[in-house]
Parts: C-alpha cells; sequence; structure tokens
C-alpha cells in the first residue's frame, strides 16, 4: 500500500477522534475563569435539547444540579433549562463537568473541562541592601553585592521574570523560572546596570500579568582628589579661589571653602565650587581649605588646602650687547600664588610703558620665566634700564636690568698680542731659571774654560793636607785658590772652594768619588 500523505492522515485522525468524543462522551471542550467571577457553561452537542439537563462533576453519580433545579450549593443554578451558572467561583470548582438530559430517552451527555485561575495578585519585589532618596529611588554604590526576591500569589504557577532596562530604553532579561518566587544575586556591581528592574509575573491560564519596578541608581565617589587653585581677578582686584571634585556620580553632596575655619561659602550637589575675595582682606602666607562631602562617605582626599604668597624676583643685573647684535633678558617668578602677571617695563616710565612684543621686542614666556629680546642693538635708546614687573593680587615686585650697548673688537689682534705677551714671558722665565740654576754650573762646562775642571767643598782642617799635596812633585799645578771663605749662595760660611786640574795619575774613581761627596754634602745649594 503507497503511504498516505501527511495532511490526509492528520485529517483522518480527527474525525476519528470527533467521532469517538461525541460517542463515547469524552471532553470536548475547555472553559476558563478566574476566582470570585460569575461563570456559565452551556451545555452542547445534545442530540435533544428539549428539557431540562442535570450537570455533574467528576464523574460522581450524585448530581451537583438535579432535574428539579435543587443542588448542594446555591452558587449553582440552571439558565436557559441547559447552561449551569456558578455564582462565584472557586478554586474547588476546577474540574470536569457532566451535563445530561432530564428526559432520559437518549443516552446522550456533554463533558466540559473548567479550569480555574487566581492572579497574580499581592506581588512583592525587592532589592536588598540599598539606600533610599526621598523620592523612593533606590540607589547602592559601585562594587556592592545585591540581592533581587520577587513573590506574588497566583494560581497555576506563574511564569516570573526579572527584566533590566537602562536608561537608553533597551531592556535585558536577567533571570526566570516557573514559580511563586524568582530570587537572584548582582555581585560587584557596575554603573553600567544602573537603571530599571522590573518583576513580571504572569498566569499561564489567563495570560494576566502583574508587574513591579524599581529604578536603582549606581553611585560611585570621585576617582581623584579635590584640588585647589587660586588666580588673580581682572585688574587684579580680587582672590579668585576654585575647588573641583569631578568625575563621581553623583556630584558631590557638599562643598564648602573656609578661612581660618570661619565659613566663607558653600554649595550642595555640585563638583566645582568659586569664591572671590577682595584684595583687601587678605594677607601674606594666609591659608584657605576648601573641603567636599559625597554620598559615598569617602574621606580620603576629600580637602585641599592652598597659601597665598608675593611673587620673588631673580634676573641678572647687567648685561651687554654688542652694536647691531640681538640680545635676551631673562626674568624669573618664584613663590607666587596665585601666579603672577610678569611684564617689562622700559626704564622708569612714569607713567609706567608697558613693552609689547613686535619688530624690535619679542616676549616670550615659559611657565615662570620671562624672556624680553632685543633685536638689532643700537645706542639710539636701546641702552639704559629694563624694568621686569611681577605682580599679583597680593603685591607687586620689580627689579631692574641695565644693558649696556658696546662696539664689536678686532678680537684676533687682541688675541695674538695676548699669546706673544705670554711667549715672552715663558721665554724670559725659562732663560733665568737656566742661568740659576746650580746644577747648570756643575753640568754646563761650556760656559767655563775647556779644561777638566773640579769643584771640591773642603774643611779648614783638610786645606793642609790639600796644601801639601799642591806643594808635593806629583801634584798638578793649582790654578785657582780661593784665600777667603767662599759664599755660594750666600749659605756657605766655614768652606772653601778651590778649583784645581787634577793630576793625570788620579784614578777616575777618586774624581767620582768627590763629585758624589760634594752632592751629598750640600744640597741645600741647589735652586
Amino acid at each position: 500500500m503507497g503511504s498516505l500523505s501527511r495532511p490526509l492522515l492528520g485529517g483522518l485522525l480527527l474525525a476519528l477522534y470527533l467521532s469517538y468524543g461525541i460517542s463515547a462522551g469524552v471532553l470536548r471542550r475547555t472553559l476558563t475563569g478566574e476566582e470570585h467571577e460569575r461563570m456559565g457553561i452551556p451545555c452542547q452537542g445534545l442530540k435533544s435539547t428539549i428539557g431540562n439537563t442535570s450537570w455533574f462533576k467528576d464523574g460522581n453519580t450524585q448530581p451537583l444540579l438535579a432535574c428539579d433545579g435543587v443542588s448542594s450549593d446555591e452558587r449553582f443554578s440552571r439558565q436557559n433549562a441547559s447552561s449551569l451558572v456558578i455564582s462565584s467561583l472557586w478554586l474547588q470548582d476546577e474540574g470536569n463537568y457532566t451535563c445530561r438530559e432530564c428526559s432520559g430517552q437518549e443516552a446522550d451527555e456533554d463533558r466540559i473541562q473548567l479550569l480555574v485561575s487566581r492572579g497574580p495578585r499581592d506581588m512583592k519585589a525587592s532589592i536588598y541592601p540599598v539606600h533610599t532618596l526621598p523620592n523612593g529611588t533606590l540607589y547602592t554604590f559601585r562594587g556592592s553585592a545585591l540581592n533581587f526576591s520577587c513573590s506574588c500569589e497566583s494560581y497555576p504557577v506563574p511564569n516570573m521574570e526579572w527584566t533590566f532596562t537602562d536608561p537608553d530604553g533597551k531592556p535585558e532579561l536577567f533571570y526566570n523560572q516557573t514559580g511563586n518566587v524568582a530570587n537572584f544575586s548582582l555581585i560587584n556591581m557596575a554603573f553600567n546596570l544602573q537603571g530599571y528592574y522590573s518583576c513580571l509575573s504572569k498566569n499561564p491560564i489567563t495570560g494576566r500579568s502583574m508587574s513591579s519596578t524599581h529604578e536603582l541608581l549606581v553611585y560611585y565617589p570621585p576617582p581623584s582628589q579635590l584640588t585647589c587653585s587660586a588666580n588673580n581677578s581682572d585688574g587684579l582686584s580680587e582672590l579668585v579661589l576654585s575647588c573641583a571634585w569631578t568625575g563621581g556620580y553623583p556630584s558631590p553632596a557638599l562643598l564648602q571653602w573656609k578661612q581660618d575655619g570661619e565659613l566663607l561659602r558653600n554649595q550642595a550637589d555640585t563638583d566645582t565650587l568659586v569664591v572671590s575675595l577682595n584684595r583687601s582682606v587678605l594677607t601674606f602666607g594666609q591659608k584657605l581649605e576648601c573641603r567636599g562631602e559625597h554620598l559615598s562617605n569617602i574621606t580620603k582626599g576629600n580637602s585641599c588646602q592652598i597659601q597665598i604668597d608675593p611673587p620673588m624676583l631673580q634676573a641678572q643685573p647687567l648685561r651687554t650687547c654688542l652694536l647691531g647684535e640681538n640680545v635676551t633678558l631673562s626674568c624669573s617668578v618664584s613663590g607666587a600664588s596665585p601666579p603672577a602677571v610678569i611684564t617689562w617695563l622700559r626704564n622708569w616710565s612714569d607713567p609706567e610703558i608697558e613693552i609689547k612684543s613686535g619688530k624690535k621686542y619679542s616676549i616670550f614666556q615659559s611657565d615662570t620665566t620671562s624672556y624680553l629680546t632685543i633685536s638689532n642693538c643700537s645706542n639710539d635708546g636701546d641702552e639704559g634700564y629694563y624694568v621686569c614687573k611681577a605682580e599679583n593680587v597680593l603685591a607687586k615686585r620689580e627689579i631692574q636690568v641695565w644693558l649696556t650697548i658696546s662696539k664689536q673688537q678686532n678680537i684676533a689682534g687682541l688675541v695674538s698680542a695676548i699669546l706673544l705677551l705670554v711667549l715672552l714671558s715663558v721665554a724670559l722665565i725659562v732663560g733665568v731659571v737656566l742661568y740659576c740654576d746650580p746644577q747648570f754650573y756643575l753640568k754646563g762646562r761650556f760656559f767655563r774654560s775647556s779644561g777638566n775642571e773640579v769643584m771640591i767643598l773642603v774643611d779648614e782642617a783638610e786645606e793642609e793636607e790639600l796644601e801639601e799635596m799642591r806643594e808635593s812633585p806629583d801634584s798638578a799645578t793649582a790654578t785657582d785658590i780661593a784665600a777667603s771663605t767662599p759664599v755660594v749662595n750666600g749659605n756657605i760660611y766655614k768652606h772653601k772652594v778651590l778649583f784645581h786640574h787634577p793630576p793625570d795619575n788620579i784614578s777616575p774613581a777618586l774624581s767620582e768619588d768627590f763629585t758624589e761627596e760634594t752632592e751629598t754634602e750640600n744640597p741645600s745649594e741647589d735652586l
């Protein structure tokens, strides 16, 4: 046999089911109703609708509503001779109902399934632990852990879900389950989890739903410390104080400026606070403090302090510029709080005339140092005093710089002359030293006679022995004897200096001994 197509097979099964339901009295339809509502159940499909009908529940032989209209529960009644009416549904009314014709001529009946639902109702949705604002909005802090709980009363068991909707209105399903309770947790709350959290419960029979929504804010403190600054107002008439504590959510609950413990000004729900003080109430070294408060109760880095001081100037007092060249004057400021305004003046003019950048002058400032460049120095008005002025709201300071204009010199000729003088001086000194050095007399024979002369220092006691040697036939002829006590360098008193030609038969060792003795016994004679 050929196989039947799927649509044809489905149609045959449906026809068999309907014929079996009609003949065997199976359930033909299902009705639903909610608790406490009025419900009517019609009796349909009977072959004969003449006369009243009786109603039975869940296969009981005892009729729920008899043919004569008698019922054990006054909530049940008959309408249009066949329909069953329940004035107020209860959950226990749920079940299978059967209607039969009271004439009994036909064994015919109709079966209906009744489903009774309840809720959802009495929903309770909560998020904890959190804080609550006066308007009912919930808030927590970044990094915290939260529990989400939702419960309701519903029959049958509802479908429950938690949905998150961000501030842009994009919903996202976080959690769902079947049951009367839906709980979950979130740890390490992030700022992007700020938004609306809704719990939804839906009855599977009636489709009736119920929801509860909470707005949750995620707070976090500013990531950086509170910062303070002091500035001059236009015209230097006031001190402008500013403190900022930015980057947190929400803005700090309070910012306040204090002077020596006395409150100057405060402001709530702002991350920046500006205060102006007249210069007449300011003093050198005065301290001012700004303090902030945030809902996160953070205490680290929630205050700052500044001290106001006048400027101090430093500059080179004397500068020189070659005619036709450029020169740069510099002026540095230190210790100024608030920062000082630096200007350059020409001489002590009255009224003061400030130098402006142009073709002649160029002014550049880097941090706390100002540079004034003068182009093409000339004698016509460039030489003289230049005044560097630094001023803040506390005080004004000035310093003078004297500029001299000089002509270009022949540097090459000057250097050559100096070098020549140095060489002449060195040559003169070397000549004097070579001439006066005692060692020169001992070793430089070419200044003396060409003979082999030896200088011997002897005591008076040894003089007689030398005289005898001179008179002896073997001795050499004395060429020169100094009769008086010689003076060498003005320090020898008990010695005589003898110059003679040594005999031919004197040994070389003896001559060397005389020379070494002379050098060792008179070290003080060296120049």
